[in-house]
């Protein structure tokens, strides 16, 4: 793998001159009337939620800033393991893909893929409640028109707009592609800049801050 080296005059460049505006979301949640007492249950509901649900579920926990790593990376393997007490089916759904080009729906047949066999009565110590959501989208004053502006603002920007744009748009939104890939490439043609962000899993993350660490641990790598 050969590293792009950039120096500052490169960095400075705007490309094809698309600019890249950063926006922000907010995430809304309520709860929702369904439950679960059963796995058999869990898997119904998890085939019947929407996808605003099933996001809520698997990624909230890269916003929830959390201290200490969760010992699951989302809620299904967390009530599987802690509350119906099946720690393998846990861990597997805890190990779930949620890199690209995986969508929310591709996810969802991961998961039912994982759960159906193991549908069962079991019941938990007690229900899991599915949680609706609904997400603001906010546009922010920062915007980069270069790779070194670019650079900069990643370090800066809400971690609600890393998510929103690494995540959100691309898992939730159905864009294919997070959108920090999609302006290397399309912008510049940095292809292999580009790739190489798009290789990380954003569902391996229990913070924004962390996620934003690896993404500019990465461009860094590349560019400078």
């Amino acid at each position: 793998m050969c590293y792009v080296k950039l120096g500052a005059k490169s960095l400075d460049t705007s490309g094809r001159g698309i600019p890249f505006k950063f926006y922000t979301a907010y995430y809304l949640s309520f709860y929702s009337r369904r439950r679960a007492k059963t796995l058999r249950d869990l898997l119904e509901g998890i085939k019947a939620a929407d996808k605003n649900t099933l996001f809520h579920h698997l990624f909230h926990t890269i916003r929830s800033k959390h201290l200490i790593p969760p010992k699951y990376t989302n809620d299904f393997a967390h009530w599987v393991g802690e509350e119906v007490g099946d720690e393998e089916l846990a861990a597997a759904l805890s190990d779930i893909s949620g890199a690209e080009p995986a969508t929310i729906e591709d996810i969802r047949r991961e998961i039912v893929e994982i759960l159906e066999p193991h549908a069962d009565d079991r019941a938990g110590r007690s229900e899991f409640v599915f949680v609706a959501m609904e997400p603001v989208v906010v546009e922010t004053n920062y915007v980069a028109n270069t790779l070194g502006e670019f650079l900069d603002m990643l370090e800066v920007v809400p971690g609600e707009s890393i998510v929103y744009h690494f995540v959100t748009r691309r898992v939730l939104d159905g864009a294919g592609r997070n959108d920090f890939s999609t302006w290397l490439e399309k912008n510049f043609g940095l292809a292999e800049v580009a790739e190489s962000l798009s290789r990380i899993d954003p569902l391996m993350y229990n913070s924004e801050e962390a996620l934003r660490g690896d993404i500019l641990k990465t461009l860094r790598r590349w560019l400078l």
